[in-house]
C-alpha cells in the first residue's frame, strides 16, 4: 500500500515546533507540501522539511499528490478551510476545536460523510498512554464519584488570534475544549445535564479569559470544569471513586519527552505513586488517524466522536 500524502496549511509556532516535525518523523506518511500566505515562512519551511512550498491554497487543494490536508490556523477560519478542503475531495486532519459553531461542525461533518471523507478533530492527548491509564482506572473503579478538571495557562506574551473574538480567541475555545473533550470517553453513553456555567471577560480584555462548569452525566458521575488564560498553569485530572481515587498532571498539553506520574489512593487514602510511559502525543494521534483512513467505521465513530463535543460545548456556552 503506498504511502498517503500529507499537506500543512498553517505554519505558525504550534504547527512549525509539533505538527511538522512529528510528521516528518513518520515512516507511515509523508509530508508532501506547506501552505501559508507568508511566503517567506513557506519557503523557510519547504527548505527545511524537503517538501513543497504552497502561497496559493487553490494550487495545493488541486494538487493530485496531495490526500490528507493537515489544518492548523486560527480556528475561526478552520470551517472555511476545512470546507474548501473537503469539496476539493481531500480528507481533513483539523486542529482542535473543528469550529466554535455548532451548527459549522454539522455541516462539516455532513460533508465528509457525503463525499466519503476522513475527518478528525486534533485532540492529542487522547491517544498518550496518559489517558489510556487514567481510563483504565475509571473502568476498573466500582462507581466514580466525581471528576475536577482544571487546565489554565499564563498570559501569553504574543497571544495573536487568541486576542480575536472573529477569530475565536478566548479561554473557552483556546482551553475549555480540552477538558470538555475528556469526559466523553472517559464516560460513554450517557445523557449529560449542565449544572452550572459561566464564561467570563474581564474588563478591559476582547475575548473571554475564564470560566466553569458543572455537569451531571445519567449514571451519576458529576465533572467540575475550570479553565483560564492569564492565571497560575494548571493541567490536570482527579477522579474520586468509591474505592479509591486517582490523580495525573499535564494530561492535555506535555513537553517533549514527558512522563506522566499517577498518584493513586485506595479506599483508606493510602498513597502509591506509579510511572507512566513516555511517548510523542502528536505521534500517537497521527497513527491512529492513519488506521482509521481505510475503516469506514471507525470514521464514522470520530465523525460522531466530533459531533458529541460540539454539542456539549453548545450546551455549556447556551447555559
Amino acid at each position: 500500500m503506498s504511502l498517503l500524502n500529507v499537506a500543512v496549511w498553517g505554519l505558525g509556532h504550534h504547527a512549525q515546533n509539533r505538527i511538522l516535525p512529528a510528521l516528518s518523523a513518520m515512516d507511515e506518511i509523508k509530508l508532501i507540501g506547506v501552505c501559508s500566505r507568508n511566503g517567506k515562512v513557506v519557503d523557510a519551511c519547504a527548505k527545511k522539511w524537503d517538501c513543497y512550498g504552497w502561497n496559493d491554497s487553490e494550487q495545493m487543494l488541486n494538487s493530485t499528490e496531495v490526500d490528507i490536508v493537515y489544518i492548523a490556523t486560527p480556528i475561526g477560519i478552520h470551517f472555511s478551510l476545512a470546507k474548501q478542503t473537503l469539496e476539493a475531495g481531500k480528507h481533513v486532519w483539523c486542529e482542535k476545536p473543528l469550529t466554535c459553531r455548532y451548527i459549522d461542525t454539522q455541516i462539516l461533518v455532513s460533508l465528509a460523510e457525503e463525499r466519503g471523507k476522513v475527518l478528525t478533530e486534533s485532540f492529542m492527548y487522547l491517544y498518550h498512554s496518559q489517558f489510556r491509564r487514567v481510563k483504565k482506572f475509571v473502568d476498573d473503579s466500582k462507581e466514580v464519584y466525581s471528576v475536577i478538571c482544571r487546565f489554565g495557562i499564563p498570559a501569553l506574551d504574543r497571544p495573536g488570534f487568541r486576542n480575536n473574538s472573529e477569530l475565536c480567541g478566548g479561554a473557552l475555545w483556546d482551553v475549555a475544549t480540552y477538558i470538555v473533550s475528556a469526559l466523553l470517553p472517559l464516560f460513554p453513553n450517557q445523557q449529560i445535564k449542565v449544572i452550572f456555567s459561566e464564561v467570563l471577560t474581564k474588563k478591559g480584555l476582547q475575548v473571554d479569559n475564564e470560566g466553569r462548569a458543572v455537569l451531571r452525566f445519567s449514571k451519576g458521575v458529576t465533572a467540575y470544569l475550570e479553565w483560564g488564560i492569564g492565571v497560575g498553569y494548571k493541567n490536570e485530572i482527579d477522579l474520586w471513586a468509591k474505592d479509591g481515587s486517582f490523580f495525573t498532571d499535564k494530561i492535555f498539553s506535555k513537553p517533549k519527552g514527558y512522563q506522566p506520574q499517577y498518584k493513586i489512593r485506595d479506599l483508606n487514602g493510602n498513597e502509591s505513586v506509579e510511572n507512566g510511559r513516555q511517548s510523542e502525543q502528536f505521534i500517537d494521534m497521527f497513527r491512529h488517524f492513519l488506521r482509521i483512513m481505510h475503516d469506514k467505521q471507525q470514521a464514522a465513530i470520530e465523525r460522531r466522536s466530533i459531533l458529541q463535543r460540539a454539542k456539549l460545548m453548545n450546551d455549556i456556552v447556551n447555559f
